[in-house]
């Protein structure tokens, strides 16, 4: 008994023994970090090891992705331009047609008719000018008759050329290359001016549309080069030749179009497409996301040393971030990047720095 009574008391001694030298010696190590200098930190193994990489500002190429559809570059209802019958119909829906190609025949008959009248009318006429002028020219006509004479050849030559127009405007041409999509009329049709007729579609180019955010829109610019896939496993390439100066009211967004060449018409309107349009080349750096430092304040950036091993933070804006880098801009042309060691030092501290080797982002 008592034995175990010796034996708890030497424990307790001991314990308050130890516990009572470490005070002091807590109390000492206190004091000497308290009396550290500045001198002191930047003794050369006092000093915080980081690694650090010398990078240079790069152009970042970047492209954004947009869902489209593709629509002809042109569609129109074409229109008679006169009254009549039609006779003869030259196309069928879906032909490919030329600029000028004669597409239909309305009848011609009446339209002949007054074109002789209106020939015969302007011999007259024209005879009737000359015999004016010559009496005037011996004085036995006056100057008001002979204007009179002048005025009614005049008409005459207006009337064969309304005439003319009309006979010529019973065969309907094409206006332009395209296709023939759709066809209202038959052989027999009686049309008035002004009805439909045919609806004909210019698909070379074909012209691709999609719409791109507000945040994207000042990186784009016309004549830029893009790549579109469709959902049938075409690609091909276009041209960005329209960008809206005005935002959609409902999206809030803005529409583009893509011209794309398309001879043969091989592509069809009303296609689904992707299409992957550049942005504008800007300078950025490519980092690793485990280098970006945290401020108390919320500032994100990253540590830098300038040229006497200070540590320095400077704020980035970041531009693009995938899961393995990210690319950030603000920072000047030249930095020499802390990449490890960030975490375990701060802005204005003097560091030891130890240069990167090799290829990679740390």
């Amino acid at each position: 008994m008592k034995k175990s009574v010796f034996i708890a008391i030497t424990i307790a001694f001991l314990t308050g023994l130890w516990l009572f030298s470490g005070l002091f010696t807590s109390d000492k190590n206190q004091t000497s970090q308290e009396t550290l200098s500045n001198d002191d930190l930047e003794v050369g193994d006092k000093l915080v090891e980081v690694r650090v990489r010398n990078l240079t500002a790069e152009m970042m190429v970047d492209d954004i992705t947009v869902t489209g559809r593709t629509r002809s570059s042109r569609k129109v209802d074409m229109k008679t331009e006169i009254d009549g019958q039609v006779v003869k119909i030259l196309v069928e829906k879906g032909a490919s047609v030329k600029k000028g190609d004669v597409l239909a025949i309305l009848d011609v008959k009446a339209r002949a008719a007054r074109v002789r009248e209106a020939e015969e009318l302007l011999t007259q006429r024209q005879i009737q000018y000359n015999a004016a002028k010559e009496l005037e020219e011996k004085g036995f006509n006056s100057r008001v008759r002979l204007a009179e004479a002048r005025a009614q050849i005049e008409l005459a030559r207006a009337s064969l050329k309304s005439a003319r127009i009309e006979l010529a405007d019973t065969n309907i041409k094409a206006p332009f290359d395209g296709v023939i999509n759709n066809q209202y009329i038959e052989i027999g049709d009686f049309v008035s001016k002004g009805q439909d007729i045919f609806r004909i579609v210019d698909l070379d180019p074909l012209e691709i549309t999609g719409f791109v955010t507000e945040k994207n829109i000042m990186q784009l610019h016309v004549g830029a080069k893009t790549n579109i896939s469709l959902t049938n496993g075409t690609e091909i390439e276009g041209e960005l030749s329209y960008i809206a100066s005005a935002a959609d009211e409902k999206t809030r967004t803005f529409e583009i179009e893509i011209s794309v060449p398309n001879e043969g018409y091989l592509l069809k309107e009303g296609l689904t497409a992707e299409i992957t349009v550049p942005l504008e080349q800007q300078k950025a750096y490519k980092i690793s996301p485990s280098v970006l430092a945290l401020l108390d304040d919320g500032s994100v950036g990253v540590k830098i040393l300038n040229e006497n091993d200070v540590v320095q933070f400077l704020s980035i804006t970041l531009l693009k971030d995938t899961p393995e880098y990210l690319w950030v801009s603000g920072l000047p042309d030249t930095i020499r990047l802390i990449t490890v060691g960030q975490e375990f030092v701060i802005e204005g501290q003097a560091v030891k720095s130890i240069s990167a080797d090799g290829a990679g982002l740390l």
